[in-house]
Formats: structure tokens, sequence, C-alpha cells
């Protein structure tokens, strides 16, 4: 498959109506770059919203960082998905690795391997300029609509 597959087609359009409500509206997240495998979000954490106060400052909360990552890992997967399909997470991992400022965060994520039902991915999260605040994995499950 190539960068035309369903899932590489569909998604932006998706993002575009998921835009307006829930996880992805609350973190802001965009589609940066796309392809068969691979893709790239960035999401727009506040002080506000994302927050979480330390005596050295304001961090952006973990469960935040998670979801920007399990939106990425989910996505790519989708980008191998079939017409007809979806994707959900069975399993997620995330090993934070050093606290983030609010601003905007990138997620890079991966397809490592896919089977009919499942597919194996990864992502690193990183402060916007590069500095890799998380790293996650996860078990993505295809299901027919």
């Amino acid at each position: 498959m190539t960068d035309d597959a369903y899932g590489v087609r569909a998604l932006p359009e998706l993002y575009k109506e998921w835009s307006a409500t829930g996880m992805v509206a609350n973190i802001g997240t965009e589609i940066v770059d796309i392809a068969f495998g691979k893709l790239v979000l960035s999401g727009t954490m506040t002080a506000e919203a994302h927050g979480f106060a330390t005596s050295r400052g304001t961090i952006v909360h973990g469960g935040a960082i998670a979801t920007l990552a399990d939106e990425a890992l989910a996505s790519v997967a989708f980008t191998q998905a079939e017409e007809g399909q979806t994707t959900v997470t069975a399993d997620l991992k995330v090993d934070f690795l050093r606290p983030a400022t609010p601003g905007r965060l990138i997620a890079r994520a991966t397809v490592r391997h896919r089977t009919r039902r499942l597919a194996f991915c990864e992502a690193t999260v990183e402060q916007d300029g590069g500095e890799i605040v998380a790293e996650a994995r996860a078990v993505i499950a295809y299901i027919n609509l």
C-alpha cells in the first residue's frame, strides 16, 4: 500500500470533524505530516487546561501527554486501515523521560508491524524544539464498523 491508502486519505477529513469536540479539541491536535505508517501530530498544551503546578513552575500533566501519544498511535495505525475499519487502543505504555512545559508538543508515530487485526506502534512526544519528553508504545486493534 502507498500514501493513497484509505486511512491516509480519510484521516485529515476526520481530524477536521474531530477538532470541534472531545480530546482532539481539548489538546488542539493537528496533523503536521502523514504517510502510510507514519504520522506527526502537534498539540497545544496550556497551563490552564493541561498544567500541573510544581515548586519549579507549571508543567504539563502526564495524562495530557499520554493522550497526545495515544492519539498519535491510534491515528498512525489508522493510516493502514482499510475502508470500513477504525482503530482502538488495546494496550498503551508511556515512559515519561522529563517534564514538559506548556506550549506546543509534537508526537511522531510509526507502525512497526501490522497483522490482519493488530498494529504494533511506537511514538515519541517532544517539546517544540526537539527535546523528547516521553516515549510510547501501543497495540492498536482494527475493528470493523
